[in-house]
């Protein structure tokens, strides 16, 4: 008897470990690719993800990667579009850089035209997600009747979309999200949050933060800043 219940724990535990070990990685935005006329010509476009390296336990191995959640794996954003079904059947185009998880990917009315055909996505990077790499896209038709980038709305972190680090630090992260913030403004804001270390930070635990508002600009089509706030934050004892 007692070998036969031994024979069962073992068995039930041989199961639970395979489960875990077999379990897919959470789903993420843009897992399933959407849809959509980008660039008002009358023919749907497609955003998606598309691999480029897979990472296990064996080494690097070629795309497809295994939805398992211990394969790790490298992606780009990319746009493709049928206008050129007499030749290779599609155009596409990258919009990232090579990141690693997507947080955010959607479709927005940006420009408050009334049509959701601008496209946010925010990919991050890193054993704790701190690489980041945001957007805001809109389209137009472009050379051989082929979706085109009208213009990149909004970049995150540039230069011109992160603030000015107070003295003695340096950019660690930062997010973005896509809301009606405020009735103030009509349409959708943008809030951004990121962090600033000093030298002798551990990377869990920022100095400041920084959380700014951002508005679209209709006349200089871009968004531009609304409010900003910087704060120390307090360091538990």
């Amino acid at each position: 008897m007692t070998r036969i219940l031994l024979c069962l724990v073992c068995a039930a535990t041989a199961c639970v470990c395979a489960s875990a070990l077999a379990a897919d990685r959470p789903r993420q935005p843009l897992d399933t690719p959407l849809v959509a006329d980008l660039d008002a010509d009358g023919t749907d476009e497609t955003v998606r993800v598309r691999e480029t390296a897979c990472f296990d336990a064996d080494g690097t191995s070629p795309p497809p990667c295994s939805p398992a959640d211990d394969v790790f794996r490298t992606l780009v954003v990319e746009v493709a579009d049928p206008c050129a079904a007499g030749q290779s059947g599609e155009r596409s185009f990258t919009l990232s850089r090579e990141m690693e998880f997507v947080s955010i990917g959607r479709l927005i009315d940006a420009d408050r035209d009334g049509r959701a055909r601008e496209l946010a996505f925010e990919l991050r990077a890193g054993a704790s997600g701190r690489g980041v790499q945001a957007k805001i896209v809109s389209f137009k038709v472009g050379a051989g009747g082929c979706v085109a980038v009208r213009r990149t709305l909004f970049s995150y972190p540039r230069a011109d979309s992160i603030g000015r680090r107070p003295k003695g630090s340096s950019f660690s992260t930062g997010s973005l999200q896509v809301k009606d913030f405020t009735k103030r403004y009509a349409g959708l804001e943008l809030r951004t949050i990121e962090s600033y270390v000093r030298g002798n930070d551990p990377g869990c635990c920022p100095t400041w933060q920084r959380t700014t508002l951002w508005r679209f600009d209709r006349a200089n089509d871009r968004y531009r800043t609304y409010r900003t706030k910087l704060v120390r934050l307090r360091r538990g004892r």
